[in-house]
């Protein structure tokens, strides 16, 4: 069977789609690492008021922001045998930047 243009489409997608969240992984460590790094959890409700694009942000929506990226690079995986990760570089075009 030869594969239809929509299943062509299909496939493709689930590569960018891949591609894309391998670039995402790579960032979503690196801000956890500096949300500890640079004391983000010593930042009061004010801190964030004080910033108008923040002003409705509190300190608990922060940092639940910055925990549900936890779980969702948590989930992902490290780039071992058998994990989220490595099933999705398999379909990749290129190695992720």
């Amino acid at each position: 069977m030869a594969m239809q243009n929509v299943q062509m489409n299909v496939a493709v997608e689930l590569q960018d789609l891949s591609a894309e969240f391998l670039r995402l992984k790579n960032r979503l460590a690196v801000v956890i690492a500096m949300y500890a790094a640079e004391g983000m959890a010593n930042l009061t409700d004010a801190d964030y008021a004080a910033l108008g694009e923040f002003q409705h942000v509190t300190v608990g929506e922060m940092t639940g922001a910055k925990n549900a990226l936890a779980e969702i690079n948590t989930a992902m995986g490290e780039y071992t045998t058998g994990t989220a990760v490595t099933r999705l570089m398999k379909i990749i075009k290129a190695v992720p930047r």
